[in-house]
């Protein structure tokens, strides 16, 4: 095993702050026990190539140190959002609170049973052999789901683009370097393990659609399909939407790209179907989830920031097709302004501020992905364009709800698999991407200054 010296520093760092903040040195012993169990199936399983094992050291190791940061915003700044709210009702339900329920039961009480399961598990388990249950426990199988989306999404790299090590150490930047990551790794909250479920069924697709075929790999597939349909009901029960999504892009996908007169229409004569049959059956459901999202958020909104804010003016209160072009780039730059969440209230904050400052990184390599994907037809492969059905699919369908940046987290892997494929050993892509970077820092200042203005009259 290569050490990395950076990842040294970050599991360092981690540990001091853990034990300052507990006061203990048993976190930094459980740390070391998750670690170890994941990385020794890595080395001894296919699962783990080199690129794989180096994506997880080093989203674990910034994730155990993002942790220790919100371990000090929970324990010393008694950061309300961790001490209660969703937080504090899945910690003392896991820790303690429903030790003797069953999967059923446990569902009666929180549509994150599944997730209270598997924390309770290791909760049960460390308490047995001497630890106590602290906080940290469930908070470090959140970092090692994170962790590991991040080597299922290497795999979803190869699978498009093959051993391209150039993309494989870009994904691991920035998996690594996401603030909405940070805040899934640091809070005990189920949004990690819902990411690694997103993220495992994105590549079960991936896989399919790069090697297609009938009989076993078609039943595999509609296996996961159905499984999964079981397990986001027992994690977000709005998101058992996801796997169905999934077979709507898949079999678009296939359909734009297949060169067959008869099979492009039967593939898409499916997709149709598929659509009919969901909308038939589920738009009271949807419309609800619209409205009542768009009302909650709307409420949020003007108690956080006055009827009169930005967002307010331009996104929620617009009609939905203005509101799902303009809310989608607003979940990427969220929060405006960025610098609202350097404070000492709230790691969940502070965290989503650093996601915004990320994203502008970001969005120029989406900007130029897209941009490759029209101009080259050879560029538009089923599973890439897959990834982008998923991609624009998702970002709309939480702009026209929620806008909770939180909930698309859960499905920025394949935004990040999307951002690969400009190839910046290229330079004319390069020097792109600094133009279009130039960009986005001038509007992100355009919008900042307006938003002072605002603010002063």
């Amino acid at each position: 095993m290569s050490i990395n010296l950076l990842n040294v520093v970050l599991l360092f760092l981690g540990g001091v702050i853990h034990t300052f903040s507990y006061g203990s040195i048993e976190p930094l012993i459980v740390v070391a026990f998750y670690f170890m169990t994941v990385y020794l199936v890595l080395i001894l399983t296919p699962l783990g190539l080199i690129p794989e094992r180096r994506m997880f050291n080093r989203v674990f190791s910034v994730g155990f140190l993002m942790s220790g940061i919100a371990a000090v915003y929970g324990n010393q700044f008694h950061d309300e959002l961790q001490m209660l709210k969703d937080a504090g009702n899945f910690f003392e339900l896991s820790a303690g609170g429903a030790v003797s329920l069953s999967l059923a039961e446990l569902k009666t009480l929180s549509e994150g049973s599944l997730a209270i399961v598997i924390w309770r598990s290791m909760y049960d388990f460390l308490s047995m052999i001497g630890f106590e249950k602290a906080r940290y426990i469930g908070i470090f199988i959140n970092v090692t789901a994170v962790s590991l989306s991040g080597v299922v999404g290497i795999k979803i790299v190869r699978r498009i683009f093959g051993n391209d090590e150039d993309r494989f150490r870009r994904l691991t930047i920035l998996v690594a370097s996401c603030g909405m990551f940070w805040l899934f790794a640091g809070i005990h909250i189920r949004d990690s393990i819902i990411l690694l479920a997103v993220t495992a069924l994105t590549y079960a697709w991936v896989r399919f659609l790069t090697n297609p075929g009938f009989g076993l790999k078609l039943l595999q597939i509609v296996f996961w399909n159905l499984l999964s349909i079981v397990y986001f009901g027992l994690l977000r029960t709005e998101f058992t939407f996801i796997p169905v999504a999934m077979t709507v892009a898949a079999v678009v996908a296939i359909a734009v790209k297949y060169r067959s007169d008869h099979w492009r229409f039967a593939l898409y004569s499916l997709a149709i179907v598929i659509v009919i049959v969901l909308t038939i059956n589920y738009v009271e459901d949807v419309m609800s989830i619209l409205n009542s999202g768009r009302s909650s958020y709307a409420e949020q909104s003007a108690q956080d920031s006055g009827a009169n804010s930005l967002g307010m003016i331009f996104i929620v209160d617009q009609p939905i097709p203005i509101r799902l072009v303009l809310g989608s780039i607003y979940l990427f730059v969220f929060p405006i302004p960025f610098w609202s969440g350097f404070s000492f209230e709230s790691a969940y904050a502070l965290f989503k501020s650093a996601n915004a400052i990320f994203f502008y990184f970001v969005l120029p390599m989406l900007y130029l992905a897209l941009k490759q994907l029209i101009k080259h037809s050879f560029v538009r492969t089923p599973a890439l364009l897959f990834i982008v059905f998923l991609v624009f699919g998702f970002t709309f369908s939480i702009a026209g709800t929620s806008l909770e940046t939180r909930h698309l987290g859960v499905f920025l892997i394949p935004v990040f698999v999307l951002a690969m494929v400009p190839d910046f050993r290229v330079s004319t892509l390069r020097n792109s991407y600094k133009k279009y970077l130039t960009i986005v820092l001038f509007g992100v200042a355009f919008v900042h200054i307006s938003w002072i203005i605002m603010k002063l009259l």
